[in-house]
């Protein structure tokens, strides 16, 4: 599974200015909204489904790294965008320690094999050092999306 396959372009975030775990969630919502993936009527519901999972069980992963996800019936398809921040932002991560990357996935209700796929490439790709120090020194949005693609083409090559 390639992560420009459903990681909306358009709606990654360079610079995200929350400080905190509900304000970077609602933020990468709005940007799926204004890139016209998430209807705005639509966005309180897939905040509380957000929400709600956080409440499971922080997404904050450790390692910088949040991977906040939900199932909706407003999405067609996965779906997804990635922010950066500079500061960090407070996730009650595992570790305890500020999130500089955060992947936001949305999936359709009935869409288990697609979302857990899409979580395992995450996952697996958030263990790389090199990965995360690329995304996280990248040098504006054009740059986070070229390392984006590089693993993308770096995977499609392998058997």
């Amino acid at each position: 599974m390639r992560l420009m396959d459903f990681l909306v372009e358009e709606a990654i975030i360079y610079n995200l200015k929350s400080k905190d775990k509900i304000g970077a969630i609602r933020e990468m919502v709005e940007v799926l909204k204004e890139a016209q993936k998430i209807p705005a009527k639509e966005v309180e519901g897939v905040m509380k489904a957000l929400i709600k999972r956080e409440e499971l069980g922080s997404t904050g992963i450790g390692g910088g790294v949040a991977v906040p996800h939900t199932k909706h019936a407003c999405v067609g398809r996965l779906m997804g965008t990635v922010a950066r921040s500079e500061k960090g932002v407070e996730f009650d991560a595992l570790d305890g320690e500020p999130v500089h990357l955060i992947f936001l996935l949305l999936s359709p209700n009935e869409s288990a094999g697609v979302h857990l796929a899409a979580l395992e490439r995450i996952a697996t790709l958030i263990r790389d050092n090199d990965f995360r120090r690329f995304m996280t020194k990248a040098m504006g949005k054009k740059e986070m999306i070229e390392v984006l693609r590089e693993v993308d083409s770096l995977h499609s090559s392998l058997p």
